[in-house]
């Protein structure tokens, strides 16, 4: 799973995950977009964050 499609199951907009988890707006724009290649280990701690939630 992308962070794109946690982000999107869970119903969160691209500025809310950026806010939550301090990275930087257009760097997850640069990921999602695939401008950049979020490195593989990263994006999935990311996508486990997202699904497990705010706490």
């Amino acid at each position: 799973m992308t962070i794109e499609e946690a982000r999107k199951k869970q119903g969160m907009s691209r500025r809310e995950v950026s806010d939550w988890l301090e990275i930087p707006y257009r760097t997850l724009q640069n990921w999602e977009n695939g401008e950049r290649k979020c490195p593989k280990y990263i994006e999935k701690l990311i996508v486990e964050k997202i699904l497990q939630g705010r706490q």
